[in-house]
């Protein structure tokens, strides 16, 4: 281990913990709702439907390709695994949400930005921070230093 390294808070550790569960909380179950239309989620032709509503285009690749995405990303964030590039990703994608809602304002309520602006905001802070001792790229780092 590296003795010039700066000591890591548990508190810290514990909030990185907290964002990961709640991050990936949040995403693998919707993407799951895209993908396998689990948890009264539309499935990939009522996601495909969905994008074409928001004036995206809805041909077969596109659809399943983000419902992945938003399916991997989010156990990637969960378990902390390349987290800094699955939170990354998967802010990507939850940006794309954010743009789509700005014409309808801040508030969530009418369909504005205001809830996916929070949870892309929770992903960058997973980007900026990393996932954490807790994490499996924490085990990774423990492993190999």
């Amino acid at each position: 281990m590296n003795s010039h390294a700066p000591a890591r808070s548990p508190g810290l550790d514990a909030a990185l913990l907290m964002l990961r569960l709640a991050g990936g909380g949040f995403l693998l179950p919707h993407g799951l709702g895209k993908l396998l239309g689990w948890f009264n989620g539309p499935g990939l032709a009522g996601f495909a439907a969905e994008l074409q509503q928001f004036g995206l285009p809805a041909t077969a690749p596109l659809p399943l390709l983000l419902a992945l995405v938003q399916s991997l990303s989010g156990v990637a964030v969960l378990i902390g695994l390349w987290t800094r590039a699955s939170a990354a990703l998967a802010a990507a994608f939850i940006a794309t949400t954010v743009v789509i809602a700005i014409p309808k304002g801040w508030f969530w309520m009418h369909g504005g930005m205001e809830y996916p602006l929070m949870w892309a905001l929770v992903l960058l802070a997973l980007v900026c921070a990393g996932g954490g001792a807790w994490s499996l790229d924490g085990l990774r780092r423990r492993h190999v230093s």
